[in-house]
C-alpha cells in the first residue's frame, strides 16, 4: 500500500506541475498537443472530472460505472462506485497522507484498505488511457517516429512511446498511432504482463477550454478490456464539500 502511495504521489506532482515538463520539442509532440487544444490549456487545467465503465481491473469493485473528480492544486480527490452491490465513495487526496474517509452503503468504514488500494489502482488504469496524449509532457518519456501507414484511407504516423520510470503506476513500452491530419491518437499497442492490448482509440470529447479528450478505448482481441468514458469535465470551480462529505 505504502508502495502503491509512493507511485502515486510522484505521478500527481508531475501531472499537477504548471511547467512544461517535456524536454521533447518535435514536430510530433506538437501535433499530439495541437489534436487535444494546446499544452497551455492543459497545464491550466484544475479540476477533472470523468465517468467509466469497462476495463475494471480489481475485483473489489464491481464493473458498473464509476466516478473520480479531483482539484489537481490541491490533490484533493472523490471516487463514486460500486463494491459488489454496495454503494462506495472514497475521499482522499493523492498529494499527501492527509486523512481519507471511506463510506460504504452509506457508512463510514474504519478499515477496507483492500477496497482503497483497488480504487487507486483502478485511478492509475483510467488516466493511463484518458491522458495517454497527456503523457508526451513526461521528462521520463520519449515519444519517436517509426514509420508511417496507410490504415483505412488515413495517412498514419506509427510512434514508440516509452518511459525510463513508472508512469502511472507502470513503465510505458508500446506504439501509438497518429493520424497525420488531425494529430489525434486513433490505436494504442502495448503489453500488459503477458496479454497484448491493441485499443482503437476515438471519439475525442471537448472538455471545457478547448480541451479535447478520447473517450473510447475499444480492445477487440478482449472486450473486457474495453473503456468507456461516457463524460469527461473540466471546472473551473467545485463546491468544496465535496471532497468533505458524503
Amino acid at each position: 500500500m505504502k508502495t502503491l502511495s509512493n507511485i502515486l504521489f510522484v505521478f500527481m506532482l508531475s501531472f499537477l506541475s504548471l511547467g512544461h515538463l517535456s524536454a521533447q520539442d518535435d514536430s510530433l509532440n506538437k501535433q499530439i498537443w495541437r489534436s487535444i487544444g494546446g499544452q497551455g490549456k492543459w497545464d491550466s487545467l484544475q479540476y477533472l472530472a470523468f465517468s467509466a465503465k469497462g476495463n475494471t481491473v480489481t475485483e473489489e469493485l464491481s464493473n458498473e460505472e464509476r466516478k473520480f473528480l479531483f482539484n489537481r492544486t490541491t490533490g484533493e480527490c472523490r471516487f463514486d462506485g460500486f463494491s459488489g452491490s454496495d454503494q462506495v465513495t472514497y475521499l482522499f487526496n493523492f498529494k499527501g497522507s492527509s486523512t481519507d474517509k471511506l463510506f460504504i452503503a452509506g457508512n463510514l468504514s474504519t478499515d477496507g484498505q483492500e477496497i482503497k488500494k483497488s480504487i487507486k489502482n483502478q485511478l492509475f488504469a483510467d488516466l493511463n488511457l484518458l491522458l495517454l496524449p497527456t503523457l508526451i509532457e513526461q521528462r521520463s518519456v520519449q515519444v519517436k517516429n517509426q514509420e508511417e501507414r496507410f490504415i483505412g484511407g488515413q495517412k498514419l504516423t506509427v510512434a514508440s512511446i516509452t518511459s525510463s520510470g513508472p508512469i502511472l503506476g507502470s513503465k510505458l513500452d508500446g506504439l501509438i498511432y497518429i493520424d497525420q491530419n488531425t494529430g489525434e491518437i486513433t490505436r494504442y499497442e502495448y503489453t500488459d504482463k503477458t496479454e497484448k492490448i491493441s485499443y482503437e482509440v476515438s471519439k475525442y470529447k471537448e472538455i471545457g477550454d478547448g480541451i479535447r479528450l478520447p473517450s473510447l478505448f475499444s480492445a477487440a482481441s478482449n472486450d473486457k478490456r474495453t473503456c468507456v468514458f461516457s463524460s469527461i469535465s473540466s471546472f473551473v470551480q467545485v463546491e468544496q464539500k465535496k471532497f468533505k462529505e458524503l
